[in-house]
């Protein structure tokens, strides 16, 4: 951990521009595009937020992300069902994160800043999660209350039981439930270093992004945003796991990169670039360009493994051959449909920087 004050480091970088390349061609070749329900996603989406989020400013915000458009993005062929599902678990992600990155009122005490009152939601809310996922066995006793729903994770109640009704095969549950607990104890980490004003190492940044990115859960569920049921021979193999790592790794990079702004407004030191400078000593464009190669590697990786799980393919029916398909179709989607949403979203504010070659040239 770097003593310097991260807030410190993310100021230091004021006043230069940041240079990211067309990214693009990281992207080229993979599966894209936008729901046609979109509209009905955006109307569905809305309709939930006014229902789970009370505070008047968070519900602003939240509506502002757009999740129904981010939804349509990172599954444009899925059908609409599957799409609310996945517009819902994105409710809860989003909404539980910058519950604790963002305080809502400056200098009143929240979640964001008391870590004892942000542990307690959290270990109410894995309770929840839980119970409501059937994974706790209280639901065996009568005797047993259900654990209090927090108000910050309350649309995790239209979520579950979409998840817990899907037909055998086309979720692992417990997988699921494992990803969100991940998600939630990640939180913790990230916290602890943004309250404690210090950066994280690249190691110590590591250990924590992917659970608190929340790109594992999507992973989880891909199979249930095509209706299909792979073999976990072919659902579950080490090819997977690769392009599950691969599938967080690279919106993770994507992010903070196009977010180094925003984050640099908010003071929130928990972004790879200040870090990697702190530690390396490196100018901000050697850094990008080291993030934008880490990129290309990464979709290299995930296209070796998706071309070792394709092959495995050839050893079961057409029918499973075409299921594989759709399978990878949705790992490509979420990193590309990511991919868009960071571009263009109001969320991260850049898209009045685009350049016409596709680069972004950003005042910092």
């Amino acid at each position: 951990m770097h003593k310097s004050t991260g807030v410190a480091a993310l100021r230091s970088l004021r006043g230069q521009l940041l240079t990211i390349p067309d990214l693009r061609p990281v992207y080229a070749n993979w599966t894209a595009g936008l729901s046609p329900y979109c509209d009905e996603l955006r109307a569905f989406v809305e309709e939930n937020i006014n229902k789970y989020v009370k505070d008047e400013k968070a519900k602003k915000k939240t509506k502002a992300i757009d999740l129904g458009w981010f939804a349509s993005l990172t599954y444009p062929d899925a059908e609409l069902e599957q799409l609310k599902t996945i517009a819902l678990m994105s409710m809860i992600f989003f909404i539980f994160d910058d519950t604790i990155d963002k305080e809502i009122e400056d200098d009143t005490p929240d979640f964001a800043s008391d870590f004892d009152l942000a542990t307690k939601l959290r270990q109410e809310s894995i309770a929840c999660m839980r119970y409501l996922f059937s994974q706790d066995g209280s639901k065996a006793s009568s005797n047993r209350r259900a654990p209090r729903v927090p108000q910050e994770f309350a649309s995790i109640e239209a979520f579950a039981p979409r998840v817990t009704a899907a037909t055998r095969g086309r979720i692992d549950l417990d997988k699921l439930g494992d990803d969100f607990q991940e998600f939630i104890e990640a939180n913790a980490i990230e916290q602890a270093f943004r309250l404690s004003g210090n950066l994280p190492d690249i190691k110590e940044y590591w250990s924590y992004r992917h659970g608190v990115g929340a790109v594992f859960p999507y992973c989880t569920m891909s199979q249930y945003v095509h209706n299909i049921a792979l073999p976990d021979s072919l659902a579950w193999c080490e090819e997977v796991q690769i392009m599950r790592l691969e599938t967080s790794a690279q919106p993770l990079i994507c992010n903070d990169l196009y977010s180094l702004k925003k984050e640099m407004y908010e003071d929130t030191p928990t972004n790879l670039v200040p870090i990697m400078i702190a530690e390396s000593g490196k100018s901000l464009d050697s850094v990008v360009e080291e993030l934008v190669q880490g990129m290309y590697a990464s979709a290299q990786s995930f296209d070796t493994a998706a071309a070792s799980l394709r092959a495995k393919g050839l050893e079961y029916d057409e029918k499973v051959q075409a299921q594989l398909e759709k399978f990878i179709g949705a790992f490509e989607s979420f990193q590309t449909g990511c991919f868009e949403f960071f571009m263009n979203s109001k969320r991260f504010g850049v898209k009045q920087y685009k350049q016409k070659d596709g680069s972004y040239i950003i005042p910092l």
